[in-house]
């Protein structure tokens, strides 16, 4: 199946990998590379796909590359480059951490996006924002983003919703969970093997986190599958404003390691830095 109108691929694989701590495109799940992973997904469906790499990257890839125009543009610099390179196609954009981006996923969106529009995306299935992950932009976003740009603005995500994109859920609700570090990459393992499965969960916040949810103490029901997952789950629902690396995970009263499976029940605590060590 090919697109009504024009569309170019562009895979974003530049990012600096800070979180993870190795070059994500070149991760290993379920036997491939992400970035085979996705080109195996895009490639029959998108004539012409194109890597979207740092300023000064000098790798050689089998594909084709766009180069983002400056040495750190931000998230939404391989986007700037795209248009630069050819501003009168639709640029679909995605990032190339996604071990589980599926044909089905890809299809929805190049079967239902409205090219009248400036943006086709999906909603996130954590906090039903629209997802920059996997975005369809038409040639029209190319001047709202260079007057972004121009404003000194790199969120790619407030970049999207300034669009008003056309938005839809997902056909598969794990297609866009990302792995940005080695936790992450590790729930999505777990999920890929065993499936969401549900269960219910009693969470208690100390110190700072506290105070950033309606009540210390919740039960919810989660389909995460490690204390990693549950947490990411949490901390997009609530805005929280501490990173997983920031907080220490407690389960039936034990200090234990992120990737520990979350039992049915489970009893969690999640606690940031105190003052004073």
């Amino acid at each position: 199946m090919s697109p009504s109108f024009p569309v170019k691929a562009l895979l974003l694989i530049g990012g600096k990998s800070r979180r993870m701590g190795r070059d994500k495109a070149s991760l290993v799940f379920e036997g491939k590379s992400l970035l085979d992973r996705t080109l195996e997904v895009v490639t029959p469906h998108i004539g012409d796909v194109y890597l979207s790499v740092a300023h000064d990257d000098e790798r050689s890839f089998s594909q084709p590359v766009i180069a983002d125009l400056s040495p750190d543009p931000g998230p939404l610099g391989g986007l700037q480059a795209a248009f630069a390179k050819d501003p009168d196609t639709a640029w679909l954009v995605i990032a190339c951490d996604l071990p589980l981006f599926d044909e089905a996923t890809l299809l929805h969106l190049l079967e239902n996006a409205d090219p009248s529009q400036a943006a086709s995306c999906f909603l996130n299935r954590l906090d039903g924002r629209t997802e920059p992950l996997c975005t369809l932009y038409q040639p029209s976003a190319a001047k709202q983003l260079a007057d972004y740009l121009a404003a000194d603005r790199r969120c790619a995500r407030k970049f999207l919703e300034s669009l008003s994109p056309q938005t839809f859920p997902l056909p598969n609700p794990l297609a866009l969970d990302n792995a940005n570090r080695p936790e992450q990459l590790n729930e999505l393992k777990f999920l890929a093997e065993n499936g969401m499965i549900s269960k219910e969960i009693t969470i208690t916040y100390f110190g700072k986190l506290s105070a950033e949810v309606p009540a210390a103490e919740e039960k919810l029901t989660t389909t995460a599958a490690t204390l990693a997952g549950l947490y990411e789950e949490v901390r997009m629902k609530h805005h929280l404003s501490l990173d997983l690396d920031t907080v220490k995970a407690v389960l039936t009263d034990e200090f234990v390691d992120w990737s520990t499976p979350l039992p049915e029940g489970g009893q969690v605590a999640f606690l940031p830095p105190f003052a004073g060590g």
